[in-house]
């Protein structure tokens, strides 16, 4: 994460698909007037039209890797965030259960939960339902 940070977020700048970096304030500017309000109006829509009180997925499409340098890399960044990210820029509340360990790894493998604008205690209780089901995990074993 701190290579992302340091990288991006602190020069204020985005990857362009060459590979350059370039100024993120009117991409940002658009997101913020345009996207942002299409991606909440599509959740909206979706949650409306199936009648859905939570969508269920992967908290990242692979089990997490252990923290280092490689970890913090702008590609793994946008790797483990891929999913979660949609949710988190529309505004929805989601929240993350960690439903067992990765079988070489042992680290933490997570069920997301997002949930329709404003449903943040229905989505509380749904996870905490959830929680009960696949049990708590075993704290980290200290390396």
């Amino acid at each position: 994460m701190k290579g992302t940070y340091d990288g991006l977020v602190i020069p204020r700048k985005l990857p362009a698909p060459d590979g350059t970096l370039v100024d993120a304030k009117p991409i940002y500017d658009a997101a913020i007037k345009t996207a942002r309000p299409a991606l909440q109006a599509l959740y909206s829509k979706t949650f409306a039209d199936n009648r859905l009180d939570a969508v269920a997925f992967p908290t990242t499409p692979r089990v997490a890797i252990a923290s280092n340098p490689e970890s913090s890399s702008f590609e793994n960044f946008g790797l483990f965030i891929q999913n979660t990210d949609p949710g988190s820029n529309a505004g929805i509340p989601g929240i993350q259960i960690p439903i067992a360990l990765g079988a070489t790894s042992k680290l933490p493998v997570g069920l997301e939960l997002d949930g329709p604008a404003g449903s943040d205690r229905r989505l509380l209780a749904i996870g905490m339902a959830l929680d009960g089901v696949f049990g708590r995990l075993p704290p980290p074993r200290r390396s």
